[in-house]
C-alpha cells in the first residue's frame, strides 16, 4: 500500500544522481560544449551536492578519500562546481518562495523558470500568481534572466522573433512586482503549498 509514497520519496534520489554521474565521470571534461538542463527537481539541493562533490574532489587530489585511493589521472582538472557553472542549467518548475531564494544562491544565470504545464501540479491557470508569490521583490534584470534570457542562451532561441508573443502573453514586470495577497483557491501546485 505504500508503493506510491515510496515512489514519491525515491524519485528525487534517482533524478539528482545524474548531476554527479555526469560531472564526476568526466563527461563535461570530455565534452566541454555539452549543455545539460535538469528540470522538475527543484533548486535548493544543488548547492549541497556541489559542495559534497567539491569536497570529494579536494580529497581525491591528495590521493585518498578515506580508505579509497585515487591515482592522479582519476582526478578531474577542474572542481565539480566549475563544470556545473560551465555546462549545467536548471529548469525550476513551479518554485516555492524557499526555492526562489535558493535560485539566488545557485545563481540566476543558471536557472530557467517553468510552470510544468499541463501537469496537475503545475501552476496553470495561476502562473502569474505563482510568479507574484515568489518573485515580487526581485529586480527586473534577474527576472528577465530566469524568465527569458537564460533559455535564449541555452537553447539558442530567437529572442527577437519571440518578443511579440512574450509581450502578448507573458506577465509584465509590474504584474510580477505586485506581491500576492492570499493564495488562489483549489490550486495544489507546490508553488502554493510549500513555504
Amino acid at each position: 500500500p505504500a508503493a506510491t509514497l515510496m515512489y514519491l520519496m525515491e524519485v528525487p534520489f534517482f533524478a539528482h544522481r545524474n548531476l554527479g554521474h555526469l560531472i564526476m565521470s568526466g563527461v563535461f571534461e570530455r565534452f566541454p560544449e555539452l549543455r545539460f538542463v535538469m528540470t522538475e527537481q527543484g533548486v535548493a539541493w544543488v548547492l549541497d551536492e556541489l559542495q559534497r562533490m567539491d569536497g570529494y574532489h579536494a580529497q581525491m587530489s591528495t590521493g585518498r578519500v578515506g580508505e579509497l585511493g585515487f591515482a592522479a589521472e582519476m582526478v578531474l582538472p577542474n572542481k565539480p562546481s566549475e563544470y556545473f557553472d560551465r555546462n549545467v542549467w536548471i529548469g525550476a518548475s513551479f518554485p516555492s518562495p524557499a526555492e526562489a531564494a535558493a535560485i539566488r544562491k545557485v545563481g540566476v544565470h543558471k536557472v530557467m523558470w517553468g510552470s510544468d504545464y499541463p501537469h496537475y501540479e503545475g501552476t496553470f491557470p495561476n502562473s502569474r500568481e505563482s510568479l507574484r508569490r515568489c518573485f515580487s521583490d526581485w529586480n527586473e534584470a534577474d527576472l528577465r534572466a530566469i524568465f527569458c534570457d537564460n533559455a535564449v542562451e541555452v537553447y539558442g532561441f530567437d529572442a527577437e522573433a519571440l518578443a511579440p508573443h512574450a509581450a502578448e502573453h507573458g506577465p509584465t514586470v509590474d504584474e510580477v512586482a505586485t506581491p500576492l495577497d492570499g493564495l488562489p483557491p483549489d490550486n495544489w501546485s507546490p508553488a502554493f503549498t510549500r513555504p
